[in-house]
């Protein structure tokens, strides 16, 4: 089996990705859309540098990707919110109970360990009781590759971080 590289896969996927996602989106103009605590959010940042995480191009984090999330699921779509809230508690508790500390806090491969038994829906339901597991890193990873790859002005891609890894030639960069 052929070893792929996460960056090569994302990248592999991108245009596809990126057509589905350069719909027109409103949403308020204010910076005022977080709805996570500080705790919660270091975890979803953690979740999305992971799945694209910073290497010789930049990672979530350098394209605003928790930006996007908590503009996006504060307006447009609010009914995540709750997804968000339940899945990332329930997270943080797996994480405590098995590892004996944050999400946020854990070693890269530990982290990573975890993730793939979300994605493959390998932890217990009764620690996932409003959402699933593979449910929640299914959401998580959705919005991140939005992010990542859509247009800025829905808040993520800043300075379109993932056009210039691709070497799209957009005419709204200036080189």
């Amino acid at each position: 089996m052929a070893s792929i590289k996460r960056r090569d896969f994302l990248k592999s996927t991108a245009l596809a990705v990126t057509g589905m996602l350069l719909y027109p989106i409103s949403a308020h103009a204010d910076g005022g859309f977080r709805f996570l605590s500080e705790e919660s959010r270091g975890c979803l940042i953690a979740l999305c540098e992971q799945i694209i995480p910073r290497d010789n191009d930049p990672g979530a984090t350098d394209a605003g990707v928790i930006h996007y999330i908590e503009k996006q699921v504060s307006t447009i779509f609010e009914s995540d919110t709750t997804k968000y809230l339940h899945g990332l508690k329930s997270l943080q508790a797996l994480s405590k109970r098995e590892m004996g500390q944050s999400f946020e806090t854990l070693e890269s491969q530990a982290q990573i360990s975890i993730m793939e038994k979300m994605e493959r829906g390998q932890l217990p339901d009764e620690d996932w009781p409003k959402i699933s597991a593979s449910a929640f890193f299914n959401l998580v990873l959705k919005h991140t590759m939005q992010a990542f790859y859509g247009s800025p002005i829905h808040g993520g891609n800043k300075d379109y971080a993932s056009f210039r890894m691709l070497g799209l030639g957009f005419p709204m960069i200036n080189e």
